[in-house]
């Protein structure tokens, strides 16, 4: 039986991003498919020391966390403590892959380990950690940085109020020199794998797989508020924003955008649904009843606030790589209006499954979000059929296993003849 050990510092249920989400249907498919799958997730930035196995829904999990060191540039690249923790658990288990995920809070240690244990790796990219130290490539003022003007990765105007590490000088070639024995780079979009070569990243290195989730089962929502909006939508037009109070996310443009959708559809109902900065709730909070503002909700029950929505906003104004909840919303059949910018672009079918907009163009959304409310029901519902087309045909996990595994016979040609299960 082939075995992967996947490495990130997070995991499900502990925090819900793309990645954590995508990790996980992987981890699920692959097991099905007859692959030995153990996660171990590290995290240098906690607030407690802890070391426990576990398991999440057949998933064995080693997580470990210390508490936070005192942070400088040198200790965010290369954290000491994770070396030998990594190289003990790759020595123990012995995988055939070392496939690597998001390692911001756990440094560069991981592929150190994976060098001196003799392990074929290969890592996945959610964002932009090697070319950018907030890994979003984005900017104080708003814009987004192209790494082909700043080889070093240092642009010197990074916004950091979110993830920031590594502000080292020549901090592009140290990330290129601790990852060298990466076979080969996943990418889930191609805009990210252009902006990487753009960076001064090796095209031969990456491979685009896209994301896919396994249809989730359903799951009777809990959440009061929640199970309100999803009242209120079977008799109002409803749009839902899972981006919470996030500057990146796009919370600056929704505020903005919120007066002209409420005057412009009669009986909206927008649903903000998300955790974020306390002043972006704030200013929310203002337009209720029409705003509804959620907060949080538990992972399982995203589905349904998105099933009962008649259009689901993404607007980002950093690159994003290629977000989940474009997938997420397809399965359950609802139309993406989504910012122009990374992978977005690959994803939404322009008057089929979605509309684009400019980033940041609040009136661009007003205007789209308007057009689709203005469409015939029976040219909403052709949309809607046409998302779940798209999830089930485009975007399914077995593709995305299919993918995954072609590369990991790259990574390790063993692979290539062995008999998996």
């Amino acid at each position: 039986m082939a075995r992967v050990v996947f490495f990130t510092h997070s995991f499900v249920p502990d925090y819900i991003g793309g990645a954590e989400v995508s990790l996980y249907h992987t981890c699920r498919g692959l097991q099905a498919r007859g692959f030995d799958c153990v996660v171990l997730s590290v995290n240098a930035r906690g607030r407690d020391r802890s070391d426990r196995w576990f398991e999440i829904d057949g998933i064995p999990v080693h997580r470990v966390t210390w508490r936070t060191k005192k942070r400088r540039p040198t200790t965010d690249l290369f954290d000491a403590r994770v070396l030998p923790l990594v190289y003990g658990d790759l020595r123990r288990l012995r995988p055939d892959i070392f496939h690597v995920h998001n390692v911001a809070q756990a440094t560069l240690a991981p592929f150190v380990a994976a060098r001196a244990s003799g392990t074929p790796t290969l890592c996945t990219l959610h964002d932009h950690w090697m070319l950018c130290p907030n890994n979003m490539l984005f900017r104080t003022d708003g814009t987004v940085c192209d790494p082909a003007q700043h080889p070093d990765g240092r642009c010197g105007h990074c916004f950091r109020r979110y993830e920031y590490w590594a502000d080292l000088p020549q901090r592009r070639q140290w990330m290129q020199r601790l990852t060298s024995n990466v076979a080969r780079f996943i990418s889930p979009s191609q805009a990210l794998i252009d902006l990487h070569v753009a960076g001064g990243f090796d095209p031969e290195r990456f491979r685009l797989v896209p994301y896919a989730l396994d249809t989730p089962d359903w799951v009777e929502p809990h959440h009061e508020q929640l199970r309100e909006a999803i009242q209120a939508a079977q008799s109002r037009p409803t749009m839902v924003f899972a981006g919470g109070g996030v500057v990146s996310k796009g919370a600056d443009v929704v505020l903005r955008a919120i007066p002209g959708l409420l005057d412009a559809i009669p009986n909206l109902q927008f649903v903000i649904a998300g955790s974020g900065e306390s002043e972006y709730f704030q200013q929310f909070a203002r337009y209720a009843p029409q705003v509804r503002v959620l907060g949080k909700v538990p992972f399982g029950e995203m589905r349904a606030l998105f099933a009962a929505a008649d259009l689901s906003l993404m607007a980002s104004i950093w690159p994003e790589n290629s977000p989940v909840v474009i997938y997420e919303n397809f399965q359950a059949g609802t139309p993406m209006l989504g910012s122009a910018i990374g992978g977005v672009p690959e994803l939404i079918d322009e008057g089929r499954t979605g509309y684009l907009f400019p980033p940041n163009d609040h009136e661009s959304l007003i205007a789209k979000a308007v057009q689709h409310f203005a469409r015939p029901p029976h040219e909403r519902r052709q949309m809607r059929q046409a998302c779940v087309a798209a999830a089930r045909t485009h975007l399914t996990l077995e593709r995305h296993l299919d993918g995954t595994q072609a590369v990991y016979a790259e990574v390790n040609p063993a692979l290539c003849t062995r008999q998996v299960g």
